[in-house]
């Protein structure tokens, strides 16, 4: 089988935004770990309420069921049962 060299421009921009994404979310991690170590503060907490921050504004931006659906989804991914 000879494998294409040809790349999908679809693939590349999802490829590529994903690349942003996790670059993105790799700034925030590192941020909110900083200011709990400058502020003395435990990590875990601090990320359990940036959380629930997130859910509340879904939650009130978009409503009760999407709220849930984000985090069934984020629960399927931590379970591995998602099949993405």
């Amino acid at each position: 089988m000879v494998m294409s060299k040809v790349v999908s421009l679809v693939d590349y921009r999802q490829d590529s935004q994903q690349m942003q994404i996790d670059d993105i979310s790799a700034q925030a991690f590192l941020f909110l770990q900083e200011q709990a170590n400058e502020n003395n503060l435990p990590m875990r907490k601090l990320l359990m309420e940036h959380l629930l921050g997130i859910a509340s504004v879904v939650k009130a931006v978009e409503g009760l069921e999407e709220a849930q659906t984000w985090l069934a989804t984020i629960s399927d991914e931590i379970g591995g049962t998602n099949p993405h």
